[in-house]
């Protein structure tokens, strides 16, 4: 599936982050640029074995830039394709680019720079960050913080996921939280929940933060957090491994204010601040596996928008 667009740094077992999603923009822009997946015809283990190799570019696998490529445009893959995270451009740094080629005349059947608003740079944007606080960051403005009255915050962890990552290889615990993770994501579109971020096995996501859910959000996260329980309950341990059985989870989710605001200018994170935060963690830390944990104030915005949903006193 998706493993010859990951990172080096994910094949090694460590948690996605937005310098892993600019490599795999990277590894995207060399597929548009050569009309055919990367790595095309060559063994796909061999290739993920160079791919994780450290010890300088010579020594490291990536994809051949494609002929006829423009410099600036094969320089930008490479610098999205570099080993060190750090050393990565951020999705600003990468759409400063991509537009600044825009002016060009590169003569390269690349959609990417058709549009402005067809720029697959945009796209992650807004995937990151919320449209407006995207345009902002996108147009160099500054961005204030907001602060909302209500909203729901829900937390998840995976239940013994120490104890998995001490058994399995870190690429299968990478492959393990991509699965589960996709079907989150998933499931957050189709609840129009915002998904916050990933912090190693904990999924943080929210709901009227970023659109107008006053009379639902509550119920939104609820559903959610029951869908993600089967979703969790379907993913495998180690696809190779069936006896390891599937994954579980904890839930936990708690209503109140919050200020949401982006922090630092080098990889920008979009945060939220306030107890509300604190108390949605701690609500799924003491929850129970597959069972999910609502704090009071929650439980009495469930009984307006969501009568229908049982709760355990």
């Amino acid at each position: 599936g998706t493993w010859l667009w990951m990172a080096p740094e994910l094949l090694r077992g460590l948690p996605n982050t937005r310098e892993s999603d600019v490599y795999a923009f990277g590894i995207v822009l060399s597929e548009v640029l050569s009309r055919r997946e990367p790595y095309h015809g060559e063994d796909m283990q061999s290739v993920l074995a160079q791919v994780v190799l450290e010890g300088g570019a010579e020594h490291e696998k990536r994809p051949q830039i494609p002929p006829g490529c423009p410099d600036d445009m094969a320089q930008l893959m490479r610098d999205c394709w570099r080993s060190a995270p750090a050393h990565r451009p951020t999705l600003i740094e990468v759409d400063r680019r991509l537009k600044a080629m825009e002016d060009t005349d590169l003569n390269i059947p690349c959609p990417y720079l058709c549009t402005r608003s067809n720029s697959r740079a945009n796209t992650l944007l807004y995937e990151v960050f919320p449209r407006h606080i995207a345009d902002a960051l996108r147009d160099g403005k500054k961005v204030e913080p907001e602060h909302r009255d209500i909203v729901t915050i829900f937390f998840s962890d995976i239940v013994g996921f120490t104890d998995i990552s001490g058994s399995l290889e870190p690429h299968k615990v990478s492959h393990m939280l991509d699965r589960l993770y996709t079907a989150f994501d998933k499931l957050s579109d189709k609840m129009e929940v915002f998904k916050v971020e990933t912090i190693g096995d904990a999924y943080m996501a929210v709901a009227n933060l970023v659109a107008d859910q006053e009379v639902d959000h509550a119920r939104r996260i609820a559903y959610f957090a029951s869908l993600a329980i089967e979703a969790a309950n379907r993913t495998p341990v180690d696809e190779d491994d069936h006896s390891l059985g599937n994954v579980n989870i904890r839930v936990g989710f708690h209503s109140g204010p919050v200020v949401a605001n982006v922090v630092g200018t080098r990889n920008p994170r979009y945060c939220l601040f306030g107890d509300t935060v604190n108390t949605a963690s701690r609500m799924e830390s003491n929850s129970e596996r597959n069972h999910i944990h609502c704090s009071a104030q929650a439980a009495l915005l469930l009984r307006e928008q969501a009568p229908e949903v049982v709760l355990d006193a």
